[in-house]
Parts: structure tokens; sequence; C-alpha cells
């Protein structure tokens, strides 16, 4: 979807990519086609706010570079790399205004505990957002956040600045990062939830291996 002056929308899907795995690839996917986007952004969180990430900022960068280098249509961004302190979403919205429509890539989860996020109440007035949700996950859904309004097609989004939101149903596979390190760690194949590239990068570097007990 373009708007009236022929801007597309920017798509960006933000995470620790601790690591980068089939999940996020495929959500990235899904969002970049419902919205008419040529190319999604995945904006590395080197900070996180809410927790500490295992592998280092710079491996979590290298595996995101890997991801693009295999399917452009994904690009890493380390504009949280290069800024001082904790990643909060709202501080990387106020940098990238002005480049057309935001569009935020969220999951059910994080949209449920979106009130605690770091000055929400200016989110509405900075991007839209889109909900990625899972086959099989429950009917009933949570309600927009204050300030948002929802739309009943993610390719409508585009059509106003900000401060609507949309749900994108089966769009997320049921992986998650810390399952992936989990089995890593306990010797287990993960060669299906991982890009070729990704998991001989995190074999060679010894990444989310058991630790040593001295």
């Amino acid at each position: 979807m373009t708007t009236d002056d022929g801007t597309r929308p920017l798509a960006i899907l933000g995470g620790t990519f601790d690591p980068v795995h089939a999940g996020h690839i495929h959500a990235a996917r899904a969002a970049r086609d419902a919205l008419g986007t040529p190319s999604v952004t995945l904006m590395l969180a080197a900070r996180p706010s809410h927790r500490s990430a295992e592998a280092s900022v710079e491996h979590r960068w290298r595996m995101l570079e890997l991801v693009a280098e295999a399917d452009p249509t994904l690009l890493p961004s380390d504009v949280e790399i290069s800024r001082p302190g904790p990643s909060y979403t709202v501080d990387t919205l106020d940098q990238a205004a002005g480049r057309g429509p935001l569009v935020w890539l969220i999951g059910r989860d994080a949209l449920q505990d979106i009130d605690s996020w770091h000055r929400v109440e200016r989110l509405a007035s900075l991007c839209h957002l889109l909900v990625l949700d899972r086959p099989g996950a429950a009917r009933a859904r949570p309600p927009a956040p204050p300030g948002f309004r929802l739309v009943d097609d993610a390719g409508k989004l585009a059509q106003r600045p900000s401060g609507g939101l949309a749900w994108l149903a089966d769009s997320m596979l049921d992986i998650s990062a810390s399952q992936v390190r989990q089995m890593i760690a306990g010797g287990q194949d993960v060669s299906t939830l991982l890009t070729d590239e990704v998991w001989s990068y995190i074999r060679t570097h010894g990444l989310y291996a058991p630790r040593t007990r001295h």
C-alpha cells in the first residue's frame, strides 16, 4: 500500500535477535507482503531495557547481516547500536520520523504489556502497530491501546500518518529465541529453525553452548 504521495510505509521489526531465527524471518516476510512494502527493517536492540542478551551485540549484528545477505528485502539497522543507553521503541521512532508512515511490528504478548513501555503515550502520534499473531491464538483479542484505532486491513494503515492498529493472523511461528538457545545448549538439532548461514556462524563461534562450571 502506498500513500497518496507515493510513499510506502516503513515497517520495523525490533528485537534482540538472540539469535535471529525462522520465526523472525517468517513474521517479517508476512508483514512485508501484507503491507505491500518492498522491505522490512530488522532493528537490533543493542541494550534491551527489559533484559540482558546472551550473545554480544557484535555477534547478533553479524547474524542479522547474514540473514540480510540471503534475503535483501530484510534490512538490518544499527540505529540502536550507536545510541547510548537502553533501547526504547519511542526513541527509535522519534529518530525515524519524517521517513513516511512508520509501522511497528509487535507480537500479541508484547501488545498486552504495552502499557509498561517507556513514554507509551507518544506511540500513537509516531507510528502504526501491526500485531503479529500465531496460528491457533485465542479469538478474543486485547483492545487497541489508547490513541490507536482498529484498522481491518494492514494494507490500509499507510492511508494515515499514524495511530492505526491492524492484526495479521498466522504471521508468527511457534518459535522463540529462548527455545532455540535451550535446544543448542542441550545439543539438539536446530537446523530447521535457523538459516544455514546463521547456524554455521553459531557453531563456528560456540554461541549458546553450555557454560562450563568450575
